[in-house]
């Protein structure tokens, strides 16, 4: 319709034209976000693989030189660090001391690991030392 046949013409047809972009606009939303998805799945597993292949090399690795914390290659090197970490093994056989009280009770893992690095022995928790790798 051209303006010039009825009074209202030109508002409609910017106003489909409008309808169109915005139609366009959401039918793009639509598609991105399922590539969004998919890319996000495709992430996942990349990252799956890496961490498994990486898990197979340290291992190899380690079973060569178990003392090793570090390998060097020409284009890479593979480091490792030490960590600890508070396992929770029964968290309903801690003492209300170990409890960092909030809305809801729960371990109190910074004190648990001071108190167990100082020798403590506390009941329903245990120190494991661990060993993180690093590829820069």
């Amino acid at each position: 319709m051209t303006s010039f046949l009825k009074p209202g013409a030109a508002l409609a047809a910017k106003a489909d034209a409008t309808c169109w972009v915005i139609e366009h606009l959401r039918g793009q939303a639509a598609y991105r976000q399922q590539q969004a998805k998919r890319l996000s799945e495709l992430a996942r597993s990349d990252a799956g693989r890496a961490d498994a292949l990486e898990e197979s090399l340290v291992f190899v690795l380690t079973q060569l030189q178990p003392a090793a914390t570090r390998f060097s290659f020409p284009n890479h090197e593979l480091s490792s660090r030490k960590s600890q970490a508070v396992v929770i093994d029964d968290e309903q056989a801690l003492d209300s001391e170990w409890l960092a009280v909030t809305t809801t009770s729960k371990p109190d893992k910074a004190a648990i690991k001071e108190a167990l690095k100082a020798g403590r022995q506390i009941s329903g928790a245990q120190l494991l030392s661990r060993r993180s790798w690093r590829i820069t």
